[in-house]
């Protein structure tokens, strides 16, 4: 008879000799488990945003905790709408979806930032859905699209991050989607920024040293004497937080660049982001932090940049292709027209820090 039928324990054998069942590994393929995931209050961390400074997709990644369970959500927003919804049993899985491969900049966000960009992608894609469903009901007939379930995946991430349900308000096309929520700016350090001329064969750069709490209605002033331009022409600025620009009626969705500094758009070493002036892009890197400057400095660069009067790369080529030969009549007129005494290899370092120093 065994000691359980005659009403004894049996004896407990040794910690080394139990097994110790293995926890199956945490499945979020499919949308209709996501409920049974996480129980109880929960606890929002590690809030990131990621996006490149040319282009309109960005992720917005967290952990959520809930008890003892912990899975990464990422939220890719494509074109301020949210287009792709995904739960990670490992939640660092959710930051590697645009550093595979990409050069991205990257920023931390506060769960407060993290859930109102959240609402304000998913109301934006709701607001397309519900338009479409208005003006265009035929062409949801077509077919459900790659993503079937995902307003099953909005409405689950609305509970968890405790956000309200969609209120169908007619948002589209009268208002204007909420841009990327700005980072506070940090305390104030010195970088050294590399700007270069996109899209020409030999290079026109300038490398300056700058405050991080410039605005970027400064750093244009900054890049205007530093590249000999008039501070008053049109420039904009595109970062991973949307675009800036002097009128910020000129581009849809674009803020005034007084509003923002160069800290909150670009923080570390290796971030970008695109500059525009008339018709000249520009790319800027983030070379290095350093102390903090008294005033911003050019520190080195090569050749000159176009001339006013070279409106687009094209007429600019044009103008080097005449200075190759100035004694041509036809070059003689087309010299004189886009750039009289001009030195395509000119620069002078201390001629620029003079322009510099003229700022105020």
């Amino acid at each position: 008879m065994s000691p359980v039928s005659r009403g004894r324990k049996p004896a407990k054998r040794p910690k080394h000799q139990r097994s110790h069942p293995t926890r199956a590994p945490l499945d979020v393929s499919r949308v209709e488990r996501w409920p049974k995931l996480l129980h109880g209050p929960i606890e929002l961390s590690g809030c990131v945003v990621q996006g490149q400074a040319d282009q309109d997709l960005v992720v917005l990644a967290a952990t959520l905790t809930a008890g003892k369970r912990t899975v990464g959500v990422e939220v890719v927003v494509n074109g301020r709408e949210v287009d792709v919804i995904e739960l990670h049993p490992v939640p660092e899985d959710a930051l590697a979806v645009l550093r595979n491969g990409f050069e991205v900049v990257e920023a931390p966000l506060t769960p407060e930032e993290f859930r109102s960009q959240v609402e304000a992608a998913l109301n934006v894609k709701a607001d397309s859905v519900a338009w479409i469903r208005e003006r265009i009901p035929d062409l949801l007939k077509v077919g459900r699209g790659p993503r079937p379930d995902l307003p099953e995946r909005a409405a689950q991430l609305r509970r968890w991050l405790g956000l309200p349900g969609y209120d169908p308000l007619p948002r589209i096309p009268s208002a204007d989607p909420l841009p990327l929520v700005l980072p506070s700016p940090g305390p104030a350090t010195g970088l050294w920024l590399a700007v270069g001329l996109a899209e020409l064969d030999d290079a026109i750069w300038r490398r300056v040293e700058v405050r991080s709490d410039v605005a970027l209605a400064g750093l244009h002033r900054i890049l205007a004497a530093a590249f000999d331009r008039d501070e008053r022409e049109y420039h904009r600025f595109e970062t991973p937080y949307g675009g800036f620009s002097v009128d910020a009626q000129s581009c849809d969705g674009d803020r005034f660049d007084d509003e923002v500094t160069l800290g909150q758009v670009v923080t570390s070493p290796g971030h970008r982001l695109v500059y525009e002036a008339e018709s000249w892009r520009h790319w800027i890197r983030v070379e290095r932090l350093v102390g903090l400057p008294d005033a911003p400095s050019c520190l080195g660069g090569e050749r000159a940049a176009p001339p006013p009067e070279c409106e687009d790369q094209g007429s600019y080529e044009m103008l080097l292709e005449a200075l190759r030969d100035p004694y041509d009549e036809d070059n003689e007129e087309l010299i004189e027209e886009l750039g009289a005494g001009f030195d395509p290899e000119w620069f002078d370092r201390e001629v620029v820090n003079q322009r510099l120093a003229r700022l105020s």
